[in-house]
């Protein structure tokens, strides 16, 4: 494996140098016209639709290399910073940093392939703990910091976590968690984030930094096509499973994505871009989309924990920010809260936004409100999952409504739901397939959902029925797949019914998601209760409330029905259930 694969990506459209490797070989005349999108028969007889950007090049290398890479450039600017603290690293501190802590980890008695869970806030040491487990050769699982205690034991032990690095702000919840379902002996390590002790008995993460530069180097005999991380995500149906995320994934996905929207500066004495990063890292979205990608081309990220509207604020006009990455919910605040200011755009030149539509009406708004140059400040929107690594489309402010085309090296098709055949007319919908690269490897010890989601040639069953237009911008009309996105989270109704069933009074349980101005989708209950039982709509909600996230919580409301709609193999109809909700 060639750790020194390039030295200099300076453009993001510059064909990288020797070491690259060329992706999707096999249809690369078919996807020859520059700029047009085009349909190919594949060996199946398959409609694929090529991306417009061509083929994208990728180094063969690892996450953490890959991030370092072209550091040599710009050392002494800063990489990470907390915009609450103030705690900073340069370039140079940062990858020296990643290699010790790496060190020590194996020091403690980690061996390659073993599971690192960091459920950590947006910190810079967050993202030196995910790198740091990288460069040791072992496998990052990350895990919401906002999950109470309850919550966190699910994904600790169905990743098989050896250790747990987390923040003295939430140290006490993640011990709770720990001590219920891993070995004693489980090293939890605590990022000192300055909001209280450390406590008794956890190892200071800082230790790691310390420790590890007077331990031997580390040869992890890591490849592409290892594990790198694993997030958590609910596919189309069911519980949270583990997406095993490669190397490869990650890097080719940064750099597909790279190859088909060039809107950044280089790094240079002068300038550097500065990304005000509140996005949680533990999501692929704020992790492979903003802060891996922005990082490797030399741009400061400057961590928020939590979304705190005076905090951002404070950040975006003291950072001099020049980008933001968003969330629909975001943007309306940006335009209604009487907080913000024109000043605090004064030196941003672009917002993507993903995770949910974002209306043209609330980009007008943005625009008019600030009087800013929709030539000078441009919209972006991205479309992905966690299971595409995540970018799969990305829209250039030209149709709001659309999730724009698929990204270079980023294969597409439409399959129709009922007959399976390809749509190849436009305006003719079809459940959206992926292939390329930055495709998982599947869900970690589950068989049966990969098989379910991925077929054996390599295309990914998104779940989302869209279609596309003359232009090949596609769109996305509705979607198979069950789970509920608030503010970009993911809620499975699995787990919500899960847990309603274990209320003494309730008998059965449904959960769907409705929609919500600000959230996007708010999680409702159906509730078939016991004989003689009579709860109040307060009473499942509290019994709910404290046992899952804030963002789990039944805002959508409970209603009391007789009977959950279910197929003949006892599968509940949450398609019904929105259409009565709806009627």
């Amino acid at each position: 494996m060639a750790t020194h694969a390039f030295h200099r990506i300076q453009r993001l459209s510059r064909v990288l140098d020797a070491g690259m490797r060329t992706i999707n070989s096999t249809l690369r005349r078919a996807s020859a016209l520059s700029g047009q999108a085009r349909i190919v028969t594949g060996p199946n007889n398959e409609k694929i639709i090529m991306s417009p950007a061509g083929e994208a090049s990728y180094p063969e290398t690892l996450i953490h290399e890959f991030v370092w890479n072209n550091i040599e450039n710009y050392p002494n600017h800063v990489a990470l910073e907390c915009g609450v603290n103030g705690k900073k690293y340069t370039f140079a501190q940062a990858k020296d940093a990643t290699y010790y802590i790496g060190r020590s980890l194996r020091h403690m008695g980690l061996n390659k392939g073993d599971v690192v869970a960091l459920v950590a806030p947006n910190l810079p040491d967050t993202v030196l703990g995910f790198l740091g487990s990288s460069s040791a050769g072992l496998v990052v699982t990350t895990v919401n910091p906002l999950y109470t205690a309850e919550e966190m034991p699910r994904q600790l032990l169905k990743a098989n976590a050896k250790a747990v690095i987390t923040s003295s702000a939430i140290a006490s919840t993640v011990l709770v968690a720990t001590r219920a379902c891993l070995p004693r002996e489980t090293p939890v390590i605590v990022i000192d984030d300055k909001t209280g002790s450390i406590p008794e008995g956890l190892i200071p993460f800082d230790d790691l930094i310390t420790r590890g530069k007077s331990l031997p180097s580390v040869n992890p005999d890591t490849t592409c096509d290892d594990i790198a991380v694993l997030p958590f995500s609910s596919g189309t149906t069911g519980l949270p499973k583990g997406v095993m995320l490669t190397h490869r994934n990650l890097v080719s996905n940064i750099m597909m994505t790279q190859s088909s929207i060039n809107v950044f500066q280089p790094t240079t004495n002068t300038y550097q871009e500065v990304f005000p990063t509140f996005l949680p890292i533990f999501h692929i979205y704020g992790m492979n989309a903003l802060t891996f990608p922005r990082l490797t081309f030399g741009g400061k990220i400057v961590t928020i924990p939590k979304f705190v509207p005076e905090t951002f604020l404070n950040v975006l006009e003291k950072q001099k920010a020049t980008a933001l990455y968003v969330v629909p919910p975001v943007v309306l605040f940006l335009t209604a809260s009487p907080l913000v200011k024109k000043h605090h755009f004064e030196h941003m030149h672009m917002m993507m936004s993903g995770a949910a539509p974002l209306a043209k009406t609330d980009v007008d708004r943005f625009y008019e409100k600030y009087s800013i140059d929709p030539n000078v400040f441009k919209f972006h929107q991205g479309y992905g999952l966690t299971e595409s690594s995540p970018v799969a489309f990305v829209e250039h402010g030209h149709k709001y409504s659309s999730i724009g085309r698929n990204i270079a090296s980023c294969q597409a098709r439409l399959v129709d739901i009922t007959t399976h055949e390809d749509v190849s007319t436009t305006g003719q919908t079809g459940e959206l397939w992926l292939k390329g690269p930055h495709i998982m490897k599947g869900y970690l010890d589950d068989e049966t959902a990969t098989k379910n989601t991925l077929t054996e040639d390599g295309w990914l069953k998104t779940g989302d029925i869209a279609y596309f237009d003359e232009d090949f911008d596609f769109y996305i009309t509705d979607r198979l797949k069950e789970l509920i996105k608030v503010k970009g989270f993911q809620v499975p109704p699995a787990e919500l019914e899960a847990l309603l069933r274990m209320h003494p009074d309730v008998v059965e349980a449904a959960v769907i998601g409705i929609p919500h101005a600000r959230h996007g989708e708010v999680p409702k209950a159906f509730v078939v209760v016991g004989k003689g039982k009579k709860p109040t709509e307060d009473d499942i909600k509290n019994f709910v409330k404290g046992k899952v996230s804030d963002y789990k919580q039944l805002e959508g409301g409970v209603t009391f029905v007789d009977e959950i709609p279910k197929n003949p193999s006892g599968k509940i109809l949450r398609s019904k259930l929105k259409q009565n909700y709806k009627s």
